[in-house]
């Protein structure tokens, strides 16, 4: 999990070093051999690249619908997010490429989950007006309010560590619908603001984010309320992955941004959803397929845990991380035969990684572009960071100069302290 025993000197520590990276000379030579604990690495995936056995991901048509997501085109203030080099960085590190995805700018939204609620607060929507007329109507006949005989009785609901709320909350505003949130207890007030603010009404739960998932779920039974889950549960699986669908808009802008494409994406992971869309995406988009890495808080491994297990299993810890979008203990089950399959690597990282890369990238190598980005939005480049450090994960990952990495930034600056 990618623990050192002990205290490491600042050399080859580059996010803790009073110059980041700064240490690591152009032929890498300063890395050094920390002791890990295990980068768990799938048996399954242990052959040669090319041709390899590709997982039959159901996922396929069920995750990359193309219908559904060009209807998020319609969405107001649609435009591509921007795919950033940091070509310093990459020299530093000594890789080919670095690219990060900035979803800090979705929508003006600050996260890619702005993707995923809105597309499935439509699709239920949608598809209650086409029962009805055994048509289906636009997103823009749907936002216009053509069929409010049909959908004003809908109310939206979903339990959320803050920024899958904003999205559903922003949904059912678009549409008009009533909308009530769940929200943990350690989420921050920022974030519940913000979901106010779009209209819903909230409801904090005293427990972390699975309690608050129980809690939304007991009560949408009682109420008739519809749930917008991010995960899914035995028999709840077809709106999961309608907000997958949502999320594959950000996989398929990098592939027209970036006609190479990665080599290697380190993703991170809470209950699955990101990690499924855009591994499972790139996966039958690119062969030679990309080399996959899942990067989890260590209190919060939940993938780690399951694939070590073979099964979906809880994580070790108790999820109490500032990286609040990954703050899961299990995992979706219905991204489990994408994730659980098609993944290489996973890793956990330490909390105390998590501002120390926030400031990396809020305060760039001169030259690379500064992005700002929320705990959880940074965790990928925190495993990146995390095996530059040690030689021997470097060279198992068959990371070189000529590697290009994809890194996601899945959340802005939301409020969790300034970076």
């Amino acid at each position: 999990m990618f623990c050192p025993a002990g205290n490491q000197p600042d050399r080859i520590c580059p996010v803790r070093s009073a110059l980041p990276v700064r240490a690591f000379p152009v032929d890498g030579s300063a890395r050094a051999s920390i002791d890990w604990k295990p980068l768990y690495h799938d048996p399954r995936l242990d052959r040669p690249k090319s041709p390899r056995r590709r997982p039959t991901l159901r996922a396929r048509p069920a995750i990359c619908g193309e219908p559904q997501r060009e209807e998020l085109k319609e969405c107001p203030r649609h435009q591509p997010t921007p795919l950033y080099a940091l070509a310093n960085l990459a020299e530093r590190l000594g890789l080919g490429e670095i690219r990060v995805k900035d979803e800090s700018q979705r929508f003006g939204f600050g996260a890619f989950k702005a993707l995923g609620g809105v597309l499935a607060v439509y699709s239920k929507l949608s598809s209650a007006i086409g029962e009805a007329y055994h048509a289906s109507p636009s997103f823009e006949e749907v936002m216009k309010g053509n069929h409010r005989e049909i959908t004003k009785d809908y109310v939206f609901t979903t339990a959320s560590s803050g920024n899958h709320g904003r999205s559903v909350a922003a949904g059912a505003k678009l549409f008009g619908n009533r909308c009530i949130i769940f929200l943990p207890k350690f989420t921050s007030a920022e974030k519940e603001a913000a979901i106010r603010a779009r209209g819903a009404e909230v409801i904090r739960v005293d427990g972390d984010y699975d309690t608050a998932v129980a809690e939304c779920r007991r009560e949408a039974e009682a109420n008739g309320w519809t749930i917008i889950s991010d995960t899914s549960w035995p028999g709840y699986e077809d709106t999961p992955r309608d907000v997958m669908r949502g999320y594959t808009v950000l996989v398929e802008e990098v592939i027209r941004q970036w006609p190479p494409g990665p080599t290697h994406v380190f993703v991170q992971a809470g209950v699955g959803g990101l990690a499924a869309s855009v591994i499972g995406y790139l996966w039958a988009r690119y062969e030679p397929r990309p080399t996959f890495i899942v990067v989890e808080p260590e209190s919060a491994d939940c993938w780690f845990q399951s694939n070590r297990a073979g099964k979906p299993a809880p994580a070790s810890g108790n999820a109490d991380t500032s990286m609040g979008g990954l703050a899961c203990r299990e995992i979706s089950p219905v991204t489990w035969p994408v994730v659980g399959l098609a993944t290489d690597w996973f890793m956990t990282i330490p909390e105390d990684r998590v501002m120390p890369t926030r400031r990396l990238l809020a305060h760039p190598i001169d030259g690379d572009p500064a992005i700002a980005s929320g705990p959880s939005g940074c965790a990928g480049l925190a495993g990146l960071l995390r095996v530059c450090e040690d030689g021997d994960a470097f060279e198992a990952l068959h990371l070189d100069r000529g590697s290009r990495v994809l890194l996601i930034n899945s959340e802005g600056n939301l409020g969790e302290g300034a970076a």
